[in-house]
C-alpha cells in the first residue's frame, strides 16, 4: 500500500523528493511541509498579498504618527476586536483604541497604558477638537499592558491558546435545567478557577422548568458543590428567583461568567443591566443549547460597584492545564487526600494502600467527582 503522500508514479513519499546534485545523480531531501500543500491559486494569493499590505500601511501610519507622551493615561479594555479594541479610562471615558505591533495577546479586562494623537490631544486641550472626533472613534493607541494579576485563557483550535479574560476576582459558572447540567464540564471551569487563583460561584438557572425527577438531580448537585465548599445560587430570570442573590455576589468584584451557550449568561447580565443592549439568543429545541449571542468578551459596570465580562458560549471549554498538580489543585475535596497514599507515585487507580480510593469508599468524596479527576489525568497523560 502505498504512503498517503506518495506520487501516483512514484514510491517515494512527497516529503523526500528527489533533487539533482550532478550529473545523473539525485539524492532525497526532506522539504518544509508548507511546500507540500496544494499551491494558492491567484484569487487567494492576491488576497493574501492585499491584507499584508493594508497591514503594513496600518502599521506604518501608527509609527508615523505623533503621540503626545503627556497624555498618557491607564485605561480598562472593554471589548477587543482584532488590531482595535475599546477601552474605559479612569475618568470613565470610552474610547477605541488601535494597538501598537509586538504587544501579545490583549484580553478584555487588561489594563493598559494609552496615548492619544499629538494632533488630537492639543485641540482637546485647547477646545478646537470637533464634536464628531470626540467619539470613541478618537485616536488612540496602546503602548504598553500593564502586569496581570491572572489571566484566563482556554485552549483552541490546533491546541493554540487563546486569551478570554484578565484581572478576574471570581469565576461564575453558569448551568441550567436546559441544556442540563454537565458536572464534568462544572469541574473543568471550578479547575481554572482554582488554578487563576479566582473565587468560584456556580449559578444553576432556568429552575422555573424544574419538575419532580430534575429536582432530585438539582438538589444533589447543589448539596454536592456547597458541602465541598462553593456557594450555589438557584436562579430563573422568567420568575425572578435569586437576581437579588447574584446582584450581591457580584459586588466588589471583576466577575467573568463562563458556561455554555444558551445557558442564560447573557439574560442574567441584560437583568442586572436593564439599560444595556445586550442581544440574547433562542435556545435550540434539538440541541438544549443557544446560540452564540456574544462574539467577544465585553465588560459592564453594575450599581453595586462590581465588575462583570460575559464571554463568548464555550462548548467545549478544555483548561490549560500544564501539569498534573494543576488538575489536582482543581479539585479541593480531593487533594486532601493525595498525599497520604501509600506510594509517593499512586496514580489513585489501583495501587495498593490508596488513601484516595479509600475516601471514595468511605464516602469522603464524591465518586463522579473522582472519576471527573480520573478522565482528566487520563485526557492530560494521552496528550503527552
Amino acid at each position: 500500500m502505498q504512503h498517503p503522500l506518495q506520487y501516483t508514479q512514484c514510491r517515494r513519499p512527497v516529503s523526500e523528493r528527489l533533487h539533482l546534485c550532478g550529473k545523473n545523480q539525485y539524492r532525497t531531501k526532506a522539504i518544509e511541509p508548507d511546500m507540500a500543500k496544494r499551491r494558492l491559486s491567484k484569487q487567494q494569493q492576491r488576497r493574501i498579498a492585499t491584507l499584508q499590505k493594508n497591514k503594513i500601511k496600518h502599521d506604518l501610519r501608527l509609527d508615523r504618527q505623533e503621540f503626545d507622551e503627556t497624555s498618557t493615561q491607564t485605561a480598562r479594555v472593554i471589548s477587543h476586536h482584532g488590531r482595535q479594541l475599546y477601552a474605559e479610562t479612569e475618568d470613565h471615558e470610552k474610547i477605541k483604541c488601535k494597538i501598537r505591533q509586538n504587544l501579545g495577546d490583549i484580553a478584555c479586562g487588561d489594563y493598559v497604558l494609552v496615548q492619544q494623537a499629538k494632533d488630537n490631544a492639543d485641540k482637546k486641550k485647547t477646545g478646537d477638537l470637533p464634536a464628531s472626533e470626540q467619539s470613541v472613534e478618537s485616536q488612540y493607541v496602546v503602548v504598553a499592558v500593564q502586569e496581570r494579576t491572572n489571566l484566563l485563557v482556554k485552549t483552541g483550535f490546533a491546541g493554540s491558546i487563546k486569551p478570554v479574560a484578565a484581572n478576574i476576582g471570581q469565576l461564575v459558572i453558569v448551568t441550567s435545567l436546559k441544556p442540563r447540567p454537565n458536572p464534568y464540564l462544572i469541574d473543568r471551569y471550578l479547575i481554572a478557577a482554582e488554578n487563576l487563583p479566582a473565587k468560584a460561584l456556580i449559578i444553576i438557572n432556568k429552575v422555573d422548568l424544574l419538575d419532580h425527577q430534575s429536582k432530585r438531580v438539582i438538589d444533589d448537585l447543589s448539596s454536592l458543590y456547597e458541602e465541598i465548599g462553593y456557594r450555589v445560587i438557584l436562579s430563573s430570570i422568567k420568575q425572578d428567583i435569586g437576581t437579588q442573590e447574584i446582584s450581591e455576589a457580584l459586588s466588589n468584584t471583576t466577575s467573568i461568567l463562563v458556561g455554555l451557550s444558551g445557558v442564560g449568561k447573557s439574560s442574567i447580565v441584560k437583568t442586572i443591566l436593564p439599560k444595556e443592549e445586550i442581544k440574547i439568543g433562542a435556545t435550540s429545541t434539538a440541541t438544549g443549547e443557544g446560540k452564540h449571542t456574544t462574539t467577544v468578551s465585553a465588560l459592564y459596570h453594575l450599581q453595586c460597584d462590581g465588575i462583570i465580562i460575559d464571554s463568548p458560549g464555550v462548548r467545549d471549554f478544555t483548561p490549560n492545564n500544564n501539569s498534573l498538580d494543576e488538575i489536582m489543585q482543581g479539585f479541593i475535596d480531593i487533594r486532601q487526600f493525595s498525599g497520604s497514599c501509600k506510594f509517593s507515585n499512586c496514580s489513585h487507580r489501583d495501587e495498593p494502600g490508596c488513601a484516595l480510593r479509600q475516601a471514595v469508599t468511605d464516602g469522603k468524596v464524591d465518586k463522579q467527582r473522582f472519576n471527573n479527576y480520573l478522565r482528566l489525568v487520563q485526557e492530560f497523560n494521552e496528550k503527552g
